[in-house]
């Protein structure tokens, strides 16, 4: 009995500092992450993303899916973005995109290369000053 509350009690110990240096890990990327935009003096928040229904395309979940993905963004930060080239789920589409400016709002429309429903785009913008912006729907 009594070994077998010293086995219990070591692999509690060893899970719990696993579980540990996985959490300090992932709080050191977000603080790196968070460090990189405050930094760069952009900060972005996606107002919102629709994908507008086409009948070539089937429907997710009731909602027609599409081609043409529209996306709002709104700057909060001190810097304006202007992205040179957005990937989207791991397509990238090199356009001439609108400038956010500090406290406005831009729209993006993006003629996508195939069907897609909004709920679950990754969408990745960068600028040509190397600023990055990503953002999930």
């Amino acid at each position: 009995m009594l070994m077998v509350g010293v086995t219990l009690s070591l692999g509690g110990a060893v899970v719990a500092a696993a579980v540990g240096t996985i959490n300090q890990g992932d709080g050191s990327a977000a603080l790196a992450a968070s460090a990189q935009g405050a930094a760069s003096g952009v900060q972005l928040s996606m107002i919102y993303a629709t994908v507008a229904p086409s009948g070539s395309c089937p429907t997710y979940q009731g909602t027609g899916e599409g081609t043409l993905l529209t996306l709002s963004l709104f700057d909060y930060g001190t810097t304006p973005f202007a992205p040179a080239e957005v990937i989207v789920n791991s397509t990238m589409y090199a356009a001439s995109y609108p400038v956010v400016t500090p406290g406005t709002m831009a729209q993006f429309q993006i003629s996508l290369g195939s069907c897609a429903h909004s709920p679950g785009l990754v969408v990745f913008a960068v600028d040509s000053g190397g600023a990055e912006v990503q953002i999930e729907t």
